[in-house]
């Protein structure tokens, strides 16, 4: 086997094992009854274990064009991002709050995304357009989730705290989630990149 082909195949490994963690975590919020008092978060889980059911049998599929086993990856140590992964990934279990669960739920996915990222420049460079292809593919599915969170989130944390007994303003989550957006706003990401970055 070729070292291309190997290094295809662990990046490929790799990014099964990091979207399997993130499924487990999200198949338990689908259950979770709690979920289901926060009907636009219950709503966001379903997509997202919908989304993810599909890259992880995609992936597998990928891995074994490139003679990988899909159900006995490469044999190799979990790198150190993937464990940090687990363990971000295992606190969404534990959280007793569902704004803390969607929260966990954009680290990971984020994680995800960024692997694809790297997923997509290593197919891109070694030639392998059909990684490359998957990669970009499962990034586009995954930004739409990730952006779905910034906008439900404060929703949700206000829901919350009205549960517990805070008196909170009719319009505070529209508020927080229309100052928030400004920060992710096309404007204001390209004037931060219009000062000291190296090109």
């Amino acid at each position: 086997m070729s070292d291309r082909q190997k290094t295809l195949q662990k990046y490929v490994s790799d990014m099964v094992s990091v979207e399997k963690h993130i499924l487990e975590a999200i198949k338990d919020q689908v259950k979770d009854g709690d979920f289901k008092e926060f009907p636009v978060a219950h709503e966001f889980v379903s997509k997202a274990e919908s989304v993810l059911r599909d890259h992880v049998d995609a992936l597998h599929k990928h891995l074994d064009t490139l003679g990988g086993d899909p159900a006995n990856p490469v044999k190799e140590a979990v790198t150190s991002v993937l464990g940090k992964a687990a363990g971000i990934i295992d606190q969404v279990r534990q959280n007793d709050k569902i704004s803390a669960d969607l929260r966990d739920d954009y680290t990971a996915l984020n994680l995800a995304a960024i692997s694809y990222t790297l997923l997509h420049t290593t197919g891109l460079a070694l030639q392998d357009q059909k990684t490359a292809s998957l990669a970009q593919k499962h990034l586009m599915d995954l930004t739409p989730l990730i952006t779905r969170i910034n906008e439900i989130i404060p929703q949700v944390a206000v829901q919350e705290l009205k549960d517990e007994g805070a008196t909170v303003g009719a319009m505070i989550a529209d508020q927080a989630r229309s100052n928030t957006q400004k920060a992710w706003s096309h404007e204001h990401i390209h004037e931060g990149h219009s000062h000291n970055w190296v090109r």
